[in-house]
Protein backbone atom coordinates (compact mmCIF):
# COMPACT_ATOMS: atom_id res chain seq x y z
CA UNK A 1 0.00 0.00 0.00
CA UNK A 2 1.38 3.45 -0.70
CA UNK A 3 2.25 5.84 2.04
CA UNK A 4 0.02 8.61 2.30
CA UNK A 5 0.90 11.60 0.31
CA UNK A 6 3.01 14.36 0.61
CA UNK A 7 1.67 17.45 -0.75
CA UNK A 8 1.74 21.42 -0.19
CA UNK A 9 -2.38 21.24 -0.01
CA UNK A 10 -2.42 24.65 -1.28
CA UNK A 11 -1.27 24.25 -4.42
CA UNK A 12 -0.21 21.96 -7.54
CA UNK A 13 2.88 22.75 -9.58
CA UNK A 14 1.92 24.39 -12.67
CA UNK A 15 4.34 22.56 -14.38
CA UNK A 16 2.30 19.03 -13.42
CA UNK A 17 0.21 20.25 -17.25
CA UNK A 18 3.21 20.46 -18.92
CA UNK A 19 2.55 17.19 -20.79
CA UNK A 20 -0.82 18.50 -22.03
CA UNK A 21 -0.17 20.79 -24.02
CA UNK A 22 -3.32 21.86 -25.25
CA UNK A 23 -5.02 22.45 -22.01
CA UNK A 24 -3.77 26.53 -21.81
CA UNK A 25 -5.41 26.61 -25.65
CA UNK A 26 -9.08 24.93 -24.51
CA UNK A 27 -9.05 27.07 -21.05
CA UNK A 28 -8.16 30.31 -22.85
CA UNK A 29 -10.41 29.58 -25.50
CA UNK A 30 -13.92 28.75 -22.92
CA UNK A 31 -12.72 31.24 -19.81
CA UNK A 32 -13.72 34.43 -21.17
CA UNK A 33 -16.29 37.11 -20.18
CA UNK A 34 -16.96 36.20 -16.73
CA UNK A 35 -16.94 32.21 -16.93
CA UNK A 36 -14.12 30.09 -15.17
CA UNK A 37 -12.69 26.88 -16.06
CA UNK A 38 -10.89 24.94 -13.75
CA UNK A 39 -9.37 21.20 -14.24
CA UNK A 40 -11.15 18.62 -12.32
CA UNK A 41 -11.35 15.21 -10.72
CA UNK A 42 -8.90 12.27 -11.22
CA UNK A 43 -6.57 14.86 -12.36
CA UNK A 44 -6.08 16.60 -10.00
CA UNK A 45 -6.22 13.68 -7.62
CA UNK A 46 -3.78 12.13 -9.40
CA UNK A 47 -1.52 15.37 -9.65
CA UNK A 48 -1.60 15.54 -6.13
CA UNK A 49 -0.64 12.24 -5.85
CA UNK A 50 2.54 12.16 -7.90
CA UNK A 51 0.58 9.37 -10.14
CA UNK A 52 -0.30 9.41 -13.75
CA UNK A 53 -2.56 11.24 -15.51
CA UNK A 54 -4.12 9.93 -18.12
CA UNK A 55 -6.32 12.25 -19.17
CA UNK A 56 -7.55 15.93 -18.38
CA UNK A 57 -11.38 17.14 -17.79
CA UNK A 58 -12.55 20.17 -17.10
CA UNK A 59 -15.23 22.15 -15.65
CA UNK A 60 -16.37 25.54 -16.13
CA UNK A 61 -19.61 27.84 -15.70
CA UNK A 62 -19.64 28.11 -19.44
CA UNK A 63 -22.78 26.85 -20.86
CA UNK A 64 -22.41 24.14 -23.49
CA UNK A 65 -23.54 26.21 -26.39
CA UNK A 66 -21.24 28.82 -25.32
CA UNK A 67 -18.46 26.04 -25.01
CA UNK A 68 -18.85 25.23 -28.98
CA UNK A 69 -18.84 28.59 -30.08
CA UNK A 70 -15.90 29.61 -27.73
CA UNK A 71 -13.79 26.56 -29.14
CA UNK A 72 -14.93 26.94 -32.56
CA UNK A 73 -14.11 30.29 -32.65
CA UNK A 74 -10.52 29.88 -31.41
CA UNK A 75 -10.06 27.56 -33.98
CA UNK A 76 -10.64 24.04 -31.70
CA UNK A 77 -12.51 21.37 -32.77
CA UNK A 78 -15.83 21.10 -30.54
CA UNK A 79 -18.02 17.87 -30.59
CA UNK A 80 -20.71 17.58 -28.48
CA UNK A 81 -20.28 14.06 -27.10
CA UNK A 82 -22.57 14.68 -23.85
CA UNK A 83 -24.75 18.09 -24.67
CA UNK A 84 -27.75 16.70 -22.27
CA UNK A 85 -25.73 17.11 -19.73
CA UNK A 86 -23.45 19.24 -19.99
CA UNK A 87 -20.30 17.58 -21.78
CA UNK A 88 -18.34 19.10 -25.06
CA UNK A 89 -14.70 17.37 -25.75
CA UNK A 90 -12.86 20.31 -27.39
CA UNK A 91 -9.81 18.88 -29.43
CA UNK A 92 -6.54 20.73 -28.98
CA UNK A 93 -3.09 19.75 -30.21
CA UNK A 94 -4.55 16.48 -31.46
CA UNK A 95 -5.92 15.13 -28.08
CA UNK A 96 -9.41 15.64 -26.48
CA UNK A 97 -10.24 17.34 -23.48
CA UNK A 98 -14.33 16.75 -21.67
CA UNK A 99 -15.42 20.00 -20.74
CA UNK A 100 -18.85 19.99 -18.90
CA UNK A 101 -20.60 22.78 -17.40
CA UNK A 102 -21.68 22.87 -13.92
CA UNK A 103 -24.35 20.59 -12.74
CA UNK A 104 -26.94 20.66 -10.21
CA UNK A 105 -28.62 17.15 -10.21
CA UNK A 106 -32.89 17.63 -10.15
CA UNK A 107 -33.50 13.61 -10.14
CA UNK A 108 -30.86 10.90 -10.29
CA UNK A 109 -31.47 7.63 -10.94
CA UNK A 110 -28.16 5.92 -11.99
CA UNK A 111 -26.07 7.52 -15.11
CA UNK A 112 -28.85 8.93 -16.41
CA UNK A 113 -29.78 11.62 -14.08
CA UNK A 114 -31.74 14.74 -14.80
CA UNK A 115 -29.47 17.78 -14.21
CA UNK A 116 -29.67 22.21 -14.69
CA UNK A 117 -27.04 23.98 -14.97
CA UNK A 118 -25.55 26.10 -13.07
CA UNK A 119 -22.66 27.61 -12.21
CA UNK A 120 -22.03 27.28 -7.94
CA UNK A 121 -18.93 25.51 -7.95
CA UNK A 122 -19.65 24.06 -4.42
CA UNK A 123 -23.57 22.30 -5.45
CA UNK A 124 -21.29 20.87 -8.85
CA UNK A 125 -18.83 19.68 -5.99
CA UNK A 126 -21.32 17.80 -4.02
CA UNK A 127 -22.82 16.42 -6.80
CA UNK A 128 -19.70 14.36 -7.52
CA UNK A 129 -19.02 10.49 -5.80
CA UNK A 130 -15.81 10.82 -3.32
CA UNK A 131 -14.16 14.07 -1.90
CA UNK A 132 -10.94 13.02 -3.57
CA UNK A 133 -12.67 13.35 -6.75
CA UNK A 134 -14.42 16.63 -5.98
CA UNK A 135 -11.01 19.11 -6.12
CA UNK A 136 -10.55 21.86 -8.52
CA UNK A 137 -7.36 23.50 -10.21
CA UNK A 138 -6.44 26.44 -12.05
CA UNK A 139 -3.77 25.81 -14.21
CA UNK A 140 -1.45 28.42 -11.88
CA UNK A 141 -1.77 25.74 -9.14
CA UNK A 142 -4.31 27.04 -6.85
CA UNK A 143 -6.50 24.26 -5.46
CA UNK A 144 -9.91 24.98 -4.85
CA UNK A 145 -11.71 22.18 -2.24
CA UNK A 146 -15.20 22.65 -0.94
CA UNK A 147 -15.43 19.50 1.23
CA UNK A 148 -12.41 18.04 2.61
CA UNK A 149 -10.67 16.19 -0.57
CA UNK A 150 -7.42 18.14 0.07
CA UNK A 151 -7.58 16.51 3.55
CA UNK A 152 -8.58 12.78 2.58
CA UNK A 153 -6.13 12.64 -0.30
CA UNK A 154 -3.20 13.59 1.94
CA UNK A 155 -4.74 10.68 4.56
CA UNK A 156 -5.64 8.43 1.45
CA UNK A 157 -8.99 8.60 2.58
CA UNK A 158 -11.98 7.55 0.37
CA UNK A 159 -15.21 9.11 1.71
CA UNK A 160 -18.25 9.73 0.00
CA UNK A 161 -18.90 13.49 -0.46
CA UNK A 162 -21.58 14.93 1.63
CA UNK A 163 -24.71 11.95 2.82
CA UNK A 164 -23.03 9.24 1.98
CA UNK A 165 -26.45 7.06 1.92
CA UNK A 166 -27.61 9.96 -0.21
CA UNK A 167 -24.93 9.67 -3.03
CA UNK A 168 -25.48 6.04 -2.83
CA UNK A 169 -29.07 6.18 -3.65
CA UNK A 170 -28.56 8.57 -6.31
CA UNK A 171 -26.32 5.60 -8.10
CA UNK A 172 -25.74 2.46 -6.24
CA UNK A 173 -22.59 1.44 -8.67
CA UNK A 174 -21.10 3.78 -6.57
CA UNK A 175 -21.30 0.77 -3.60
CA UNK A 176 -18.61 -1.15 -5.61
CA UNK A 177 -17.05 2.37 -6.95
CA UNK A 178 -15.96 2.73 -3.47
CA UNK A 179 -14.08 -0.37 -2.83
CA UNK A 180 -12.43 -0.07 -6.09
CA UNK A 181 -11.04 3.29 -5.63
CA UNK A 182 -10.33 2.33 -1.58
CA UNK A 183 -8.15 -0.46 -3.29
CA UNK A 184 -6.90 1.90 -6.02
CA UNK A 185 -5.74 5.06 -3.86
CA UNK A 186 -6.72 4.03 -0.11
CA UNK A 187 -4.76 3.27 2.86
CA UNK A 188 -5.60 1.48 6.11
CA UNK A 189 -9.16 0.61 6.94
CA UNK A 190 -12.33 1.57 4.90
CA UNK A 191 -13.93 4.71 6.28
CA UNK A 192 -16.38 3.52 8.48
CA UNK A 193 -19.08 5.68 7.71
CA UNK A 194 -18.87 5.07 4.05
CA UNK A 195 -18.57 1.52 4.38
CA UNK A 196 -21.35 1.20 6.57
CA UNK A 197 -23.46 3.34 4.26
CA UNK A 198 -22.21 0.74 1.11
CA UNK A 199 -22.96 -2.50 3.47
CA UNK A 200 -26.41 -1.28 4.17
CA UNK A 201 -27.30 -0.86 0.52
CA UNK A 202 -26.25 -3.45 -0.99
CA UNK A 203 -29.66 -4.38 -2.29
CA UNK A 204 -29.04 -1.98 -4.86
CA UNK A 205 -26.89 -3.64 -6.56
CA UNK A 206 -28.99 -5.44 -8.24
CA UNK A 207 -30.74 -2.65 -9.93
CA UNK A 208 -27.80 -2.38 -11.92
CA UNK A 209 -26.83 -3.45 -14.89
CA UNK A 210 -24.45 -6.55 -16.16
CA UNK A 211 -22.25 -4.22 -18.60
CA UNK A 212 -21.47 -1.65 -15.68
CA UNK A 213 -21.13 -4.44 -12.97
CA UNK A 214 -19.06 -6.09 -14.97
CA UNK A 215 -16.60 -3.16 -16.08
CA UNK A 216 -16.49 -1.91 -12.58
CA UNK A 217 -15.47 -4.90 -11.53
CA UNK A 218 -12.79 -5.37 -13.82
CA UNK A 219 -11.57 -1.95 -13.11
CA UNK A 220 -11.50 -3.29 -9.40
CA UNK A 221 -9.93 -6.76 -10.17
CA UNK A 222 -6.88 -5.03 -11.57
CA UNK A 223 -5.96 -2.51 -8.56
CA UNK A 224 -2.42 -3.43 -7.51
CA UNK A 225 -3.49 -3.24 -3.98
CA UNK A 226 -7.01 -5.31 -3.90
CA UNK A 227 -5.95 -8.00 -1.59
CA UNK A 228 -7.68 -6.63 1.59
CA UNK A 229 -10.48 -4.75 -0.03
CA UNK A 230 -11.09 -7.82 -2.03
CA UNK A 231 -11.37 -10.05 1.05
CA UNK A 232 -13.41 -7.42 3.02
CA UNK A 233 -15.90 -7.73 0.02
CA UNK A 234 -15.84 -11.63 0.55
CA UNK A 235 -16.18 -11.43 3.51
CA UNK A 236 -19.79 -9.66 3.28
CA UNK A 237 -20.84 -11.46 0.45
CA UNK A 238 -20.66 -8.64 -2.06
CA UNK A 239 -18.59 -10.36 -4.81
CA UNK A 240 -20.53 -13.38 -4.43
CA UNK A 241 -24.25 -11.16 -5.08
CA UNK A 242 -22.71 -9.49 -8.38
CA UNK A 243 -21.08 -12.27 -9.91
CA UNK A 244 -24.27 -15.01 -8.59
CA UNK A 245 -21.83 -17.67 -8.25
CA UNK A 246 -19.17 -18.65 -5.41
CA UNK A 247 -15.92 -17.21 -5.96
CA UNK A 248 -12.46 -17.41 -5.17
CA UNK A 249 -10.66 -13.85 -3.95
CA UNK A 250 -7.18 -15.21 -2.90
CA UNK A 251 -5.86 -15.64 -5.88
CA UNK A 252 -6.40 -12.07 -7.47
CA UNK A 253 -3.70 -10.07 -5.07
CA UNK A 254 -1.36 -13.39 -5.55
CA UNK A 255 -0.83 -12.39 -9.08
CA UNK A 256 -0.22 -8.98 -8.51
CA UNK A 257 2.70 -10.04 -5.97
CA UNK A 258 4.05 -12.23 -8.54
CA UNK A 259 3.74 -9.55 -11.26
CA UNK A 260 5.07 -6.77 -8.68
CA UNK A 261 7.95 -9.45 -8.25
CA UNK A 262 9.15 -9.68 -11.99
CA UNK A 263 7.59 -13.52 -11.72
CA UNK A 264 5.18 -13.12 -14.37
CA UNK A 265 3.95 -10.16 -16.64
CA UNK A 266 1.10 -7.63 -15.17
CA UNK A 267 -2.01 -9.84 -14.99
CA UNK A 268 -4.21 -8.56 -17.51
CA UNK A 269 -8.67 -8.39 -16.80
CA UNK A 270 -8.67 -12.27 -18.31
CA UNK A 271 -6.37 -13.74 -15.78
CA UNK A 272 -7.86 -12.05 -13.19
CA UNK A 273 -11.18 -13.18 -13.87
CA UNK A 274 -9.71 -16.84 -14.02
CA UNK A 275 -8.68 -16.22 -10.40
CA UNK A 276 -12.03 -15.29 -9.51
CA UNK A 277 -13.65 -18.72 -10.81
CA UNK A 278 -14.14 -21.21 -8.16
CA UNK A 279 -11.68 -23.96 -8.37
CA UNK A 280 -14.38 -26.95 -7.47
CA UNK A 281 -16.30 -26.52 -10.89
CA UNK A 282 -15.60 -26.70 -14.37
CA UNK A 283 -13.86 -24.22 -15.18
CA UNK A 284 -15.76 -23.29 -19.12
CA UNK A 285 -18.99 -23.47 -17.44
CA UNK A 286 -17.82 -21.05 -14.34
CA UNK A 287 -16.63 -18.74 -17.45
CA UNK A 288 -19.27 -18.90 -19.61
CA UNK A 289 -21.60 -18.13 -16.46
CA UNK A 290 -19.46 -14.89 -15.86
CA UNK A 291 -19.58 -14.15 -18.79
CA UNK A 292 -22.84 -13.87 -19.25
CA UNK A 293 -23.49 -12.36 -15.60
CA UNK A 294 -21.08 -9.50 -16.50
CA UNK A 295 -21.53 -9.30 -20.25
CA UNK A 296 -17.54 -9.89 -20.38
CA UNK A 297 -16.01 -10.32 -23.84
CA UNK A 298 -15.61 -13.46 -25.87
CA UNK A 299 -11.96 -13.54 -25.89
CA UNK A 300 -11.67 -12.58 -22.06
CA UNK A 301 -14.59 -15.47 -21.41
CA UNK A 302 -12.65 -18.23 -23.10
CA UNK A 303 -8.90 -17.01 -21.95
CA UNK A 304 -9.68 -16.99 -18.69
CA UNK A 305 -11.63 -20.62 -18.90
CA UNK A 306 -8.77 -21.91 -21.19
CA UNK A 307 -6.71 -20.51 -17.94
CA UNK A 308 -8.40 -21.88 -15.50
CA UNK A 309 -8.47 -25.26 -17.41
CA UNK A 310 -5.01 -24.90 -17.41
CA UNK A 311 -4.27 -24.44 -13.76
CA UNK A 312 -6.17 -27.64 -12.66
CA UNK A 313 -4.16 -29.49 -14.89
CA UNK A 314 -0.22 -28.26 -13.53
CA UNK A 315 -0.18 -29.66 -10.06
CA UNK A 316 -0.50 -33.63 -11.61
CA UNK A 317 2.40 -33.00 -14.43
CA UNK A 318 4.90 -35.30 -13.49
CA UNK A 319 8.09 -33.79 -14.93
CA UNK A 320 8.71 -31.06 -17.93
CA UNK A 321 8.31 -33.76 -20.48
CA UNK A 322 5.09 -33.68 -19.14
CA UNK A 323 4.82 -29.72 -19.16
CA UNK A 324 6.16 -30.00 -22.49
CA UNK A 325 3.20 -31.98 -24.00
CA UNK A 326 0.65 -29.84 -22.32
CA UNK A 327 2.03 -26.80 -23.15
CA UNK A 328 1.38 -28.77 -27.08
CA UNK A 329 -2.31 -29.59 -26.34
CA UNK A 330 -3.02 -25.81 -24.62
CA UNK A 331 -1.28 -23.40 -26.31
CA UNK A 332 1.61 -20.95 -25.25
CA UNK A 333 -1.14 -18.14 -23.77
CA UNK A 334 -2.92 -20.77 -21.91
CA UNK A 335 0.57 -22.53 -20.61
CA UNK A 336 1.75 -18.77 -19.57
CA UNK A 337 -1.36 -17.71 -17.20
CA UNK A 338 -2.21 -21.27 -16.26
CA UNK A 339 1.17 -21.42 -14.54
CA UNK A 340 0.64 -18.40 -13.30
CA UNK A 341 -2.68 -18.67 -11.97
CA UNK A 342 -1.57 -22.61 -10.66
CA UNK A 343 1.01 -20.40 -8.74
CA UNK A 344 -1.24 -18.06 -7.31
CA UNK A 345 -3.57 -20.25 -5.72
CA UNK A 346 -0.58 -21.49 -3.29
CA UNK A 347 0.86 -19.31 -0.29
CA UNK A 348 3.78 -16.89 -1.59
CA UNK A 349 6.74 -18.78 -1.42
CA UNK A 350 5.72 -22.03 -1.68
CA UNK A 351 8.67 -24.18 -3.41
CA UNK A 352 5.72 -26.07 -5.65
CA UNK A 353 4.94 -22.98 -6.77
CA UNK A 354 8.11 -22.15 -7.42
CA UNK A 355 8.75 -24.71 -9.57
CA UNK A 356 5.78 -23.83 -11.72
CA UNK A 357 6.84 -20.44 -12.29
CA UNK A 358 10.74 -21.41 -13.19
CA UNK A 359 8.45 -24.03 -16.23
CA UNK A 360 7.16 -20.60 -17.81
CA UNK A 361 10.57 -20.74 -19.61
CA UNK A 362 9.92 -23.54 -21.62
CA UNK A 363 7.13 -22.12 -23.95
CA UNK A 364 9.79 -19.93 -24.88
CA UNK A 365 12.55 -22.73 -25.01
CA UNK A 366 9.79 -24.75 -26.90
CA UNK A 367 7.40 -23.19 -29.36
CA UNK A 368 4.51 -25.29 -30.20
CA UNK A 369 5.69 -27.89 -32.55
CA UNK A 370 3.35 -29.06 -35.61
CA UNK A 371 2.58 -32.86 -35.75
CA UNK A 372 4.86 -33.25 -38.76
CA UNK A 373 2.55 -35.51 -41.00
CA UNK A 374 -0.95 -34.66 -42.27
CA UNK A 375 -4.20 -36.26 -43.11
CA UNK A 376 -3.09 -36.07 -46.57
CA UNK A 377 0.08 -37.43 -46.17
CA UNK A 378 -1.82 -40.76 -45.11
CA UNK A 379 -4.40 -40.29 -48.05
CA UNK A 380 -1.38 -40.52 -50.00
CA UNK A 381 -0.20 -43.37 -48.09
CA UNK A 382 -3.19 -45.62 -49.32
CA UNK A 383 -5.91 -44.56 -46.44
CA UNK A 384 -9.07 -44.16 -47.65
CA UNK A 385 -10.74 -40.45 -46.53
CA UNK A 386 -13.35 -40.75 -43.54
CA UNK A 387 -13.28 -41.47 -40.10
CA UNK A 388 -9.55 -43.39 -39.81
CA UNK A 389 -8.12 -40.68 -40.84
CA UNK A 390 -8.44 -39.07 -37.47
CA UNK A 391 -7.92 -42.11 -35.56
CA UNK A 392 -5.06 -42.96 -37.12
CA UNK A 393 -3.58 -38.83 -36.46
CA UNK A 394 -4.75 -39.75 -33.21
CA UNK A 395 -2.35 -42.82 -32.83
CA UNK A 396 0.30 -40.73 -34.41
CA UNK A 397 0.02 -37.48 -32.14
CA UNK A 398 0.43 -39.77 -28.89
CA UNK A 399 3.27 -41.66 -29.94
CA UNK A 400 4.52 -38.16 -30.82
CA UNK A 401 3.84 -36.81 -27.47
CA UNK A 402 5.45 -40.09 -25.66
CA UNK A 403 8.51 -39.94 -27.61
CA UNK A 404 9.03 -35.71 -26.10
CA UNK A 405 8.21 -34.82 -30.00
CA UNK A 406 11.75 -36.28 -31.26
CA UNK A 407 10.03 -39.49 -33.56
CA UNK A 408 10.91 -39.24 -36.93
CA UNK A 409 8.35 -38.62 -39.33
CA UNK A 410 8.65 -42.13 -41.03
CA UNK A 411 8.23 -43.19 -37.73
CA UNK A 412 5.20 -41.30 -37.28
CA UNK A 413 3.62 -42.51 -40.95
CA UNK A 414 4.25 -46.23 -39.91
CA UNK A 415 2.20 -46.04 -36.33
CA UNK A 416 -0.47 -43.93 -37.68
CA UNK A 417 -0.96 -47.20 -40.68
CA UNK A 418 0.33 -49.96 -38.28
CA UNK A 419 -3.42 -50.73 -37.23
CA UNK A 420 -5.40 -48.48 -39.77
CA UNK A 421 -7.03 -51.67 -40.84
CA UNK A 422 -9.21 -51.77 -37.81
CA UNK A 423 -10.37 -48.35 -38.18
CA UNK A 424 -11.68 -49.03 -41.99
CA UNK A 425 -15.55 -50.44 -42.63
Amino acid sequence: MSPPARLDPARLDPAVWAPWPGLPDVVAAIARDGDTTRVVGGAVRNALLGEPVSDVDLATTARPETVIARARAAGLKAVPTGIDHGTITVVARHHGYEVTTLREDVETFGRHAVVRFATDWRADAFRRDFTINALYADLDGTIHDYSTGLADVVARRVRFIGDAATRIREDYLRILRFFRFHARYGAGAPDAESLDACLAHLDGLKTLSAERIGQEMLKLVAAPNVGTTLALMHEHLIVERVARMAVETAAVPRLHALAADGRIPGPDPALLVAALLPVDTDPVEAAFALWDCWRLSNAIRDRAAAAARTAAAIPALADARAARVLLYRVGATAWLDGIALAAARHPPGDAIAGRWLDWRAIAAANPPPRLPITGKDLVAAGLAPGPAIGAALARAEAAWEAGDFTSPRSELLARALSSADQDQP
